[in-house]
């Protein structure tokens, strides 16, 4: 087994939606706009509940600079964690 370093969530509650991870993210992606990109933060409009958003991380971030993306968010939401992977290594 390979340990590889990803892009978790930690604190969703603190989220306040102000996308700096997706811009972040898309800076090193070289790409202009939010589309195609590998973090998106949904609103969550249940009744009652106050400004609150979900965060939505595809697995393909691996190839970001992770410690920049989880730096750059003022509530430190994101947090880079080690997952075990079963990529044979030849």
């Amino acid at each position: 087994m390979k340990k590889q370093n990803t892009l978790t969530i930690s604190k969703s509650n603190k989220c306040i939606g102000c996308e700096m991870c997706v811009f972040e993210t898309q800076r090193q992606l070289k790409r202009i706009g939010l589309e195609g990109s590998l973090i998106r933060i949904f609103r969550d409009n249940d009744i009652g509940k106050d400004s609150s958003y979900k965060v939505l991380i595809d697995p393909t971030i691996v190839a970001c600079d992770l410690e920049k993306i989880a730096a750059i968010c003022p509530n430190q939401v994101l947090v880079i964690s080690s997952e075990d992977t079963d990529e044979f290594v030849i």
